[in-house]
């Protein structure tokens, strides 16, 4: 008789149990089941609580970077002083366009005839009012040597400050006044 119950699968044989026991051991599943409920909530709760605060404060890598006291201020203003000398690059090469311009202008001008426009410095500035305005070969003949050469100065060209004529010449040329007329001009020296 013993081997009635005996199977392929070793199922136990089936006992005698009362009500209560099968009771019993629903109610303990059932507690079961509400604890491990429970613990999953727990869980849920935590991770909840993790990512509202990940979202009050901004990532952890960025708080370092932030609250390092020596390395932010210092890779900004790095940074910042960079930039600024880029702009002064851009702005330099911007004025030293803008002289081209306008002494490519100065060039058709004086070829039909026309006193030529006002050339900027390189700084990008207008010459100073006490310096005389210069439209034409004659105007930059009646300066004096100072004049020429604040103004050679103001246009970034080299010169020795003991040339005269050379002085007039190269203030002619980076002007544009390159006409027939302006090249057959002869300078005279300063007073």
């Amino acid at each position: 008789m013993e081997n009635i119950y005996a199977n392929d699968f070793n199922i136990s044989p089936p006992q005698n149990e009362t009500f209560l026991d099968v009771n019993r051991s629903q109610l303990q599943n059932e507690v079961d089941m509400i604890h491990r409920i429970q613990v999953i909530q727990n869980v849920a709760n935590q991770l909840r609580r993790a990512e509202e605060a990940a979202e009050d404060q901004p990532p952890r890598w960025f708080q370092n970077w932030l609250t390092d006291e020596n390395a932010f201020p210092s890779r900004m203003e790095t940074r910042f002083n960079r930039m600024e000398a880029r702009f002064d690059r851009m702005e330099t090469r911007f004025n030293g366009m803008d002289v081209r311009n306008r002494k490519t202008e100065n060039i058709q001008l004086r070829s039909m005839g026309f006193p030529i426009n006002i050339v900027p410095f390189l700084s990008g500035t207008q010459p100073d009012d006490d310096l005389p305005e210069i439209r034409s070969v004659e105007d930059i003949d009646g300066l004096t040597r100072d004049q020429c050469a604040r103004y050679l100065d103001g246009y970034g060209i080299r010169f020795n400050f003991n040339e005269s004529i050379k002085m007039k010449e190269r203030l002619r040329d980076i002007l544009g006044l390159i006409s027939i007329y302006d090249l057959s001009h002869h300078f005279s020296g300063f007073n």
